[in-house]
């Protein structure tokens, strides 16, 4: 498939679906870049509750 025609599947796609493929391809990215990672396995490590987040702060933070 071409990038034409990729974007004119993209062209076709609601805006929910469009935030989708977005987060998609974001991930993407990040999972290819290793300072990403490597700045995740340290969150992941954290083990200090003063930096965790709520239940309600994380799906603040994460709300279109």
């Amino acid at each position: 498939m071409s990038i034409a025609e990729l974007k004119a599947e993209v062209d076709r796609l609601t805006s929910e679906e469009r935030h989708h493929l977005r987060a998609y391809l974001t991930l993407k990215d990040e999972i290819s870049n290793e300072e990403f990672l490597k700045g995740l396995a340290e969150k992941i490590k954290d083990r200090n509750p003063d930096r965790w987040l709520t239940i309600e702060e994380f799906e603040k933070a994460v709300e279109r």
